[in-house]
């Protein structure tokens, strides 16, 4: 089986491609475990099965504040959902480079981050809405 490097991730959040200033990205999914042991369960262990599932978008983006930069696009964005789209190998969705996609609430930005000599970043983590779809192609 092959191993990955993630050098060339593709992340679009609500149409705009911030991939070139983007240095960590996560999708984090689960699953709530919910019991359902009885009393003619499994001779007295638990039982359960998934319940509800959930998610988290985190990203780490180098902030820039040019006119049309990643500040003005994120901050448009606040309080609103958009779409994402995570890629983890470049452009072309394909059975081993597939495409996540899902509706994340915009929920906190930080347009300011760091001290003195610091790159300007902006860690977010945003909750997703609905469901995650894999895409292969």
């Amino acid at each position: 089986m092959a191993k990955l490097v993630l050098t060339d991730v593709n992340v679009t959040i609500g149409a705009v491609n911030y991939s070139a200033n983007i240095n960590q990205v996560e999708i984090s999914l689960s699953a709530d475990s919910v019991d359902t042991t009885s009393f003619g369960s499994a001779g007295g262990w638990r039982t359960e099965t998934a319940g509800l599932k959930s998610g988290t978008f985190t990203v780490s983006l180098h902030t820039d504040y040019a006119a049309s930069g990643i500040d003005s696009s994120l901050y448009a964005l606040f309080g609103t959902q958009a779409t994402v789209v995570v890629l983890p190998n470049g452009t072309a969705v394909s059975a081993s480079n597939p495409s996540y996609t899902f509706v994340a609430n915009i929920t906190n930005i930080t347009p300011v981050s760091g001290a003195v000599g610091d790159l300007a970043v902006a860690n977010l983590t945003f909750p997703i809405t609905g469901p995650v779809t894999r895409g292969t192609v």
